[in-house]
């Protein structure tokens, strides 16, 4: 059975409460004004930023679930 010290559980945790609001952050920047338009230009690039930041996460999540 795999165990996590406390150091790691408390990681955990923080990157879990981190991930809903980076995907929320992602998910807002995908709305485009009007809507249908194409996201492009700094509206992409806020997109591209908050979807690495959630990507980040959970990858962090992986190596710390991973790495017992």
């Amino acid at each position: 059975m795999k165990t996590i010290n406390p150091q790691l559980q408390e990681e955990l945790k923080r990157l879990y409460a981190e991930l809903p609001g980076a995907y929320r952050h992602a998910a807002e920047a995908l709305q485009t004004e009007p809507p249908g338009h194409l996201l492009e230009g700094a509206a992409l690039q806020r997109f591209m930023e908050a979807d690495a930041k959630a990507a980040a996460i959970v990858r962090r999540i992986k190596e710390i679930q991973g790495s017992n």
